[in-house]
């Protein structure tokens, strides 16, 4: 059995395929301010990092995609709604 990785299960969330513990933590996250969020990354570090690659960084969605598990089954799904987050860019 595979562990699955925060970022995995980031992208589940994405896709409304998370179970309801990892549904709530993400909303938590998605809520918290600043002191409660660095309470949760100690124990939920991928979670949180997937989430602010996700909402805060302008290449997020590929960033936080190239820390999912290569054969995840949702990335392809990922990849064709967002490409323009996929395509080769000069310097990047």
């Amino acid at each position: 059995m595979t562990v699955k990785s925060g970022y995995d299960r980031y992208l589940e969330y994405q896709y409304g395929q998370s179970g309801d513990f990892f549904s709530h933590l993400f909303r938590a996250i998605m809520q918290a301010d600043s002191k409660n969020t660095e309470k949760l990354r100690l124990a939920f570090p991928e979670e949180v990092d997937a989430y602010d690659l996700w909402a805060h960084h302008p290449n997020g969605v590929r960033l936080m995609a190239e820390q999912c598990s290569p054969d995840h089954p949702l990335l392809t799904n990922l990849k064709k709604e967002y490409p323009n987050y996929f395509a080769e860019k000069d310097g990047d």
